[in-house]
């Protein structure tokens, strides 16, 4: 890659870093992994929190990476994991970059793409995105991921087998894919040196996989195994469908599955008409991950929801859709400039162009693009078909959507004006290539200010919440760190699991926690009767010597539910502290 590319690559890579999608801490799942790895450094730590004792990390040097960064830097969690972000996002616009190359794509339209795909997406269905927001394990392992594909498309095999095992020691949920495609791949008959030199790539992930092996044995604070080979009883399924019922393909939206056939036909439509330009290698990754994707749902329910195999929902095999949905986005982007650039289809290059943009912002709206595109490839007597057959969904409003209205009319307004903005750049590159690249450039920079839907100039980062961040200081400050808090009004919000985060202090329960069931049977039994105990119903000041009983130091409140007979011990103009004569019991 040339320098200009690398240029342009780090321009995207801090514009979705700091604009948009942007980055969080402590909004999701760093929110887990971040008292784990307190206690990693000090096993005194959280000893009374039965989420943090119960660390899922054994197969992944997540974990690891973190904790010798920290001892070696000396710096903050925060600091640390954000670059990593970085790092692994920058990998990821990387591997777009070559994958689009290897798509017949010059390097100012590859880099286009690369671009686009910085703006991220909802993967609907599996609670997933394009670009993660938190320096989360999957988030960290994409990246190696995609550029492990784009080098293997350049035939760079040992390259693409480093980064693949580097995304395989992060998160090797994510990774599965990649290699599963590359064993196949192994297998396709080719000229004996270019077999041979396939072979290189497997070096790495046996290192890798000799490296978790270690790191498991080595887990620390290990106080109840992660279920492997049991099976999903009643109980456990009936509290996975209630807290975390993303994983069971069965409780999707039924739009979602056309969803996802649309962007199959999308995908397989652009790999029939450009199988020519693509490299080898890539026509193979391409179709291999994209079934893979497909096949992952029905996959998915077989296992978990009828073998009712406990290694599933931590799996969570439906979250290979996610590489159908990038491909979609990629496949439609070059389709558009292969009809814009070499065959001058200005219209049907606009309609790809926006199912390209769609497949980040709005993917059901491709259940109008998808067969527009699509009959646009056909023989021009068939063509008006595909733009009938769209015009005819829309107008049917299937699953209660309406196209032309609210958000979902937005976005479409924004797809199909992005789409055109984009096939004219590429018109103008034809005559003045320096004027195009800087107009697409342009086109795809502003993306990053104005999607959403509206003008957006904030920089990214973590939710201010100074009223909380004053209740931490505190908490960590001037109480014993054995002491136990509860939320008591909190609900399903964050604050408690930002709380124990910054405090270092363990809590009896909250929402965010619960996401631990999939992980420990016995866990979940506890999570739910500590839940049900304490936060299923209202808080109301007549159950304050039952939480009492159960061996809660510290209650937090909102002033609403100020104590009538109590004296808070801290408070501010958010959230009252009170000290309870705890009975130390475990429930």
């Amino acid at each position: 890659m040339t320098k200009p590319v690398w240029l342009g690559l780090l321009l995207f890579t801090l514009l979705s870093y700091f604009q948009y999608p942007g980055h969080v801490y402590l909004e999701s799942d760093t929110q887990i992994y971040l008292p784990m790895f307190e206690r990693f450094e000090d096993p005194g730590r959280f000893a009374r929190d039965p989420m943090v004792t119960r660390a899922h990390t054994a197969f992944t040097l997540y974990d690891e990476l973190a904790l010798t960064l920290r001892r070696l830097t000396g710096q903050d969690y925060e600091l640390l994991l954000g670059a990593l972000q970085a790092l692994g996002r920058l990998a990821l616009l990387a591997g777009v970059f070559l994958i689009t190359r290897a798509m017949g794509l010059s390097e100012t339209l590859a880099l286009v793409c690369a671009g686009v795909y910085g703006l991220g997406g909802r993967v609907n269905g599996p609670a997933l995105l394009l670009v993660e927001y938190e320096p989360v394990p999957r988030a960290l392992a994409l990246g190696p991921v995609l550029l492990g594909v784009g080098l293997a498309a350049q035939r760079r095999y040992l390259a693409a087998g480093i980064a693949g095992a580097a995304g395989f020691l992060l998160h090797p949920a994510t990774a599965a894919p990649f290699w599963a495609v590359f064993a196949v791949l192994l297998f396709v008959p080719d000229e004996p040196e270019e077999m041979k030199a396939r072979l290189w790539g497997l070096l790495p992930l046996a290192a890798a996989l000799a490296a978790l092996k270690a790191g498991a044995a080595r887990q620390p604070g290990v106080s109840e195994l992660q279920a492997l080979w049991g099976r999903i009883d009643p109980a456990w399924e009936e509290l996975i469908r209630l807290r975390a019922s993303y994983v069971l393909v069965s409780e999707w939206s039924p739009v979602l599955y056309w969803q996802y056939i649309a962007m199959g036909a999308l995908v397989a439509a652009a790999w029939w008409r450009l199988r020519q330009f693509l490299q080898p290698n890539l026509r193979f990754f391409l179709a291999g991950l994209g079934a893979l994707g497909l096949l992952s749902l029905p996959v998915s329910w077989l296992l978990m929801e009828k073998l009712k195999w406990a290694l599933l929902p931590q799996l969570q095999p439906a979250r290979a859709i996610l590489m159908l949905q990038a491909f979609t986005l990629l496949a439609a982007l070059v389709m558009a400039f292969e009809l814009a650039c070499r065959e001058k289809r200005w219209l049907a290059a606009g309609c790809w162009a926006a199912a390209g943009w769609s497949a980040g912002l709005e993917p059901r709206l491709l259940l109008a693009l998808a067969p527009a595109a699509v009959g646009a490839l056909l023989h021009r007597r068939l063509q008006a078909t595909g733009l009938a057959a769209a015009v005819l969904i829309a107008w049917s409003k299937p699953f209660g959507l309406v196209f032309w209205k609210a958000s979902l009319g937005r976005d479409l307004l924004i797809a199909l004006a992005l789409g055109a903005l984009l096939v004219a750049a590429a018109a103008v590159s034809l005559r003045r290539p320096v004027a195009g690249a800087l107009a697409a450039t342009t086109v795809v920079a502003g993306a990053y200010y104005l999607i959403p839907g509206e003008l957006r100039l904030r920089l990214s980062g973590q939710r201010p919440n100074p009223e909380l961040a004053e209740l931490s200081r505190w908490a960590r400050a001037e109480t014993e760190p054995s002491a136990v808090f509860l939320f008591a009004d909190a609900g399903r919000r964050l604050e408690p699991g930002v709380f124990r985060a910054r405090a270092g202090r363990a809590l009896y329960v909250d929402w965010k926690g619960g996401g631990q069931i999939n992980f420990f049977r016995e866990y979940s039994r506890l999570w739910w009767t500590r839940w049900r105990q304490t936060m299923a119903e209202p808080f109301h000041s007549d159950r304050v010597p039952a939480l009492s009983a159960l061996g809660i130091d510290y209650l937090v409140l909102t002033p609403k539910n100020r104590l009538p007979d109590g004296q808070p011990v801290w408070e501010n103009s958010r959230y009252l502290a009170y000290r309870l004569p705890s009975a130390r019991q475990s429930p």
